[in-house]
C-alpha cells in the first residue's frame, strides 16, 4: 500500500475557535454572576452553573476547573471594569475643570463617588463579590483582593490619598488607613442601597456626595 494514501479525517469534536472560546467563557461568567448573586457561593454547584450557561458539566470543566476559578475570573473582570470607570470619571472631571485645580482631595471625591455609582449600577456584581466570603482553599493560596486587578483599581484611591497626605491636606498621613476609611464608606452606601431598597435613602447622587464630602471634611488637617 502506498504511504501517500489519504488518511481518514480525525474523529471527535473540532477544536473551538478563539471567538467561540471567548463567547462560551462570557456565557459562563454571565450565568455565574446571576447565580452567585441569587444563591450565594455555597448554593452554586458546577452542575447548576453548567445548566444555567447552557452547556454540559464536562464542557464547563474544560473552561474552569472549579467554581472558585470562576469567581476569581469574575473578580478580575469586574475590578478591571471598575478601574476603567474610575479613570474615565477622573479624566472627565479634570477636563471639566480645564486645569484650574489638581487638588488630590477633589480626585478622592471623584474616584470614590465613581466607585459607588459603579456598584449601584451593577447590584448583581456587588452581591457576587462582597456578599461572598473569600477564603483560599489550597495551601499558600491568595485572596482575590490581593490580586492585581483589585489592587490596580484601589491603587487610584491610594495614589490620591498619598498625594493629599504629602501636601499636608489630611490629618491622617497613612494612605492605607485612609483607603480603609473610604472602602468602608463606599461599601456602606452601596450595601444599604442595594440590599435595603425599602428604606428611603433619598436621591442616591445626593447621598453619595454628602457622604464623600463629610468624610473628606473630617479628614482635613
Amino acid at each position: 500500500m502506498s504511504d501517500t494514501a489519504a488518511k481518514p479525517p480525525a474523529r471527535g469534536r473540532p477544536r473551538r475557535s478563539q471567538q467561540e472560546t471567548q463567547e462560551m467563557q462570557a456565557r459562563i461568567l454571565r450565568a455565574a454572576r446571576a447565580l452567585f448573586a441569587r444563591d450565594g457561593y455555597g448554593g452554586v454547584s458546577m452542575r447548576k452553573l453548567a445548566a444555567a450557561a447552557g452547556c454540559a458539566p464536562a464542557a464547563l470543566y474544560a473552561y474552569f476547573p472549579n467554581k472558585r476559578a470562576v469567581l476569581r475570573v469574575l473578580w478580575q473582570d469586574v475590578f478591571a471594569e471598575l478601574g476603567a470607570d474610575m479613570r474615565a470619571a477622573l479624566d472627565t472631571a479634570m477636563r471639566a475643570a480645564a486645569g484650574k485645580t489638581d487638588d488630590p482631595l477633589d480626585k478622592l471625591h471623584v474616584l470614590t463617588a465613581a466607585a459607588i455609582r459603579f456598584w449601584l449600577a451593577r447590584p448583581d456584581d456587588y452581591r457576587a463579590i462582597f456578599l461572598i466570603e473569600d477564603a483560599p482553599v489550597e495551601p499558600g493560596g491568595t485572596y482575590f483582593a490581593e490580586e492585581s486587578g483589585v489592587r490596580d483599581s484601589l491603587g487610584l484611591l491610594v495614589e490620591a490619598a498619598a498625594e493629599a497626605a504629602a501636601l499636608g491636606h489630611l490629618r491622617i498621613r497613612d494612605p492605607q488607613r485612609i483607603l480603609a476609611l473610604f472602602i468602608g464608606a463606599m461599601n456602606g452606601i452601596a450595601l444599604n442601597l442595594i440590599t435595603i431598597p425599602e428604606q428611603d435613602w433619598g436621591a442616591p447622587d445626593v447621598l453619595i456626595d454628602d457622604m464623600v464630602t463629610t468624610l473628606i471634611t473630617g479628614l482635613r488637617a
